[in-house]
């Protein structure tokens, strides 16, 4: 039911977008702006806590305790009035004070280090290390996820073009399971993903209408070279597959908005596996004209899940989104699953309220039911017969003091389902503070 809902919406907004995307033919980029050197630094600090949102047994020993400096340092050069050099350093160190572990200085990366080329008005290229987000971040969010927050980078070639219908961007992405590209500063030979991941794919924006948006896209990918032992339950042998969607934005006038988002996955996992997978949502949001400027969003997300009665593996592939794009807590809670970050199997109910009750704060309060599609077959300690995964609770602060200061603090916490055999509730606590230097000096032509 909820795959034919979404299907309608796409395929009622698609087709007045494409009968009047000809008519708008003002659509090429702007002037760029006159060129500038850039330097810019930012110091983020993070104080983390959780306890049980692995387990949900407050018996077991799983508490951590912890604190993350990040340091970034960047500059962009222009080379002449065409073409940009954009590069960034990053090291995120850690304290771990519980369990105790010792500190030590962790790596220095090429966070950044990207070619823009702006050929002329309608053609442009950015090749090199960069960072990738569009939509809600369902397929494309974080290129390295086993890194944690310290980056999101892509290896890839981005090629831009601006058709009378919209951009055309059309991708080539190459994220290995080490870093291989560029060298690492006090190398700690850290994995960035499970596997090799290589992928080609086509992503077309287009607003034909007015304040609508759709998004549309294609891409094939290659999953290979598991690092894991083939005896390793959560071993994945190479995979390729297609992923297919659509999303489609659609303002309704009087603050309300309407998004959905479908997505079909399909190919083969060796030797002889069929991929047979889905996913989606929709979420309508209302701005309210008051003096908090309150924001309410009630919405439906899906990932399909493997169904043990069919050969063909029907769990989502979260592509290149494995980012906490609904909780910091439970994208830990997912690594005894298919690993950490890793959305598949996942149906959730939304409900969340903002509101500024004076600036510069911003709060946020989001309930989450979710649920399996099926029960999962792994260790019986951890899993249980149902579906039911629980109820989660978030509470966010947002503080920004101006372009250089800003932070938050955010508590989540979970009370397990059915899904699971423990019934003790797992929290989440964050404390972030980022100060950030930024200066730009144009150049003489």
């Amino acid at each position: 039911m909820f795959r034919r809902m979404l299907l309608a919406l796409i395929l009622a907004a698609l087709g007045p977008c494409v009968r009047a995307a000809g008519e708008d033919k003002d659509t090429t980029l702007p002037p760029p702006p006159p060129p500038q050197f850039e330097f810019g630094f930012e110091e983020r600090f993070r104080s983390e806590n959780w306890d049980d949102l692995a387990d949900w047994d407050s018996e077991s020993s799983d508490t951590l305790r912890q604190v993350r400096f990040r340091t970034r340092l960047w500059t962009s050069v222009p080379l002449g009035s065409k073409a940009t050099f954009f590069v960034s350093l990053n090291n995120e160190t850690r304290k771990i004070s519980k369990p105790d572990t010792p500190f030590r200085f962790d790596e220095i990366i090429f966070e950044s280090c990207y070619l823009d080329v702006k050929f002329n008005r309608t053609f442009s290229v950015r090749a090199g290390r960069q960072n990738l987000l569009r939509g809600d971040g369902l397929i494309l969010g974080d290129g390295d996820p086993l890194d944690g927050s310290r980056s999101y980078y892509y290896n890839a070639l981005d090629a831009t073009v601006a058709l009378p219908a919209g951009n055309l961007e059309l991708l080539a992405i190459s994220d290995p399971h080490k870093d291989i590209y560029l060298p690492t500063l006090h190398d700690r030979d850290r994995p960035l993903v499970e596997w090799d991941e290589q992928a080609l794919g086509g992503y077309f924006t287009s607003r034909p209408l007015s304040g609508a948006t759709v998004e549309t896209y294609y891409f094939y990918k290659i999953e290979a070279h598991d690092q894991r032992s083939p005896d390793n339950s959560q071993y994945q042998p190479e995979r390729r597959l297609s992923t297919l969607g659509a999303r489609v934005t659609k303002p309704l006038g009087q603050g309300w908005s309407l998004t959905g988002e479908y997505a079909r996955q399909w190919g083969r996992q060796h030797p002889d596996t069929d991929i047979a997978a889905w996913g989606g949502y929709a979420y309508v949001k209302k701005k309210f004209a008051a003096a908090w400027e309150p924001t309410a969003t009630a919405g439906f997300w899906a990932l399909s899940g493997d169904d043990p009665a069919t050969p063909a593996d029907e769990n989502w592939d979260p592509l290149f989104a494995r980012w906490p794009r609904w909780s910091d807590l439970y994208i830990y809670s997912l690594v005894p699953e298919k690993g950490a970050a890793y959305w598949t199997n996942l149906g959730m109910s939304q409900a969340e309220v903002i509101v500024t009750p004076r600036k510069p704060f911003t709060l946020r309060g989001t309930y989450y039911y979710m649920w399996a599609w099926h029960p999962f077959p792994g260790n019986p300690a951890v899993f249980g017969p149902g579906t039911g995964r629980g109820h989660m609770l978030q509470a966010r602060l947002d503080y920004s003091f101006g372009k250089s200061v800003k932070g938050h603090l955010q508590y989540e916490t979970m009370l397990p389902g059915s899904f699971y055999v423990g019934s003790d509730r797992a929290w989440f606590l964050r404390f972030e503070l980022a100060t950030t230097f930024q200066r730009a000096w144009p150049l003489r032509r």
